[in-house]
């Protein structure tokens, strides 16, 4: 088959404008493709604001001690004078001590272990110091200033140091196991008449009575 040169461009011709019309059938025609919608958001969730912290409850406060109040009991009552060479009533010869040495609430206490004594246990002496021992032991405590040293300038109560400061002196060289913090222990329940007398039992009776045995010793006895 022969082309000759005029047949082949008006062939060529009529395939291209062919080709060029279905490009642009497609691109008027054919719809655009739809545009990718954006994914929605994540809801906001409003967080919720934090409580206040509750406040603290206040936390009460003890009272503070105070032996300065309190009344005690009649004394227990004295064994008749025949009766001395028998039984030392050492119950009511205390009491009377306790009342005259020790703040109100202590001395309270003191005489109420005395009453509870009966029969023979009225004649032991060992029972009666105990009650006011206990009584003392019991007693608001007022603290030695470092443990140490009794010095008036410590801080604490100048004429309760100068006190015990004398009774460890007087026992330094016969009993040194009496310390400070064990005279103030001893102390701190008695009043003014009761601090002074144990001053001067220990001075005259550290090695024979020690602070047991000078609680509430409102007559001192020289030592032979």
């Amino acid at each position: 088959m022969t082309i000759d040169a005029k047949s082949f461009f008006l062939l060529a011709g009529t395939l291209a404008a062919g080709g060029a019309g279905g490009y642009y059938f497609r691109e008027r025609i054919a719809p655009p493709p739809k545009p990718v919608e954006p994914l929605p958001a994540p809801p906001v969730t409003a967080s919720a604001a934090p409580s206040a912290a509750p406040a603290p409850e206040p936390v009460p406060t003890a009272p503070p001690c105070d032996d300065g109040a309190g009344e005690p009991e009649a004394c227990p009552v004295a064994i008749a004078p025949s009766d001395e060479g028998v039984c030392a009533n050492w119950a009511a010869k205390r009491c009377a001590d306790y009342k005259a040495a020790f703040k109100p609430k202590v001395a309270q206490a003191a005489v109420a272990c005395l009453r509870k004594l009966v029969g023979g246990e009225r004649c032991d002496q060992y029972r009666a110091n105990l009650c006011g021992h206990k009584a003392l032991m019991a007693a608001c405590h007022e603290p030695a200033p470092d443990g140490r040293s009794a010095s008036v300038d410590s801080g604490a109560s100048s004429q309760l140091a100068a006190q015990c400061e004398t009774i460890v002196k007087s026992c330094a060289s016969t009993v040194p196991e009496t310390t400070l913090a064990d005279c103030y222990r001893t102390l701190s329940g008695m009043n003014e008449i009761g601090r002074a007398a144990m001053v001067d039992c220990m001075k005259a009776h550290c090695i024979d009575k020690g602070l047991f045995g000078c609680e509430a010793v409102t007559k001192v006895t020289p030592r032979p």
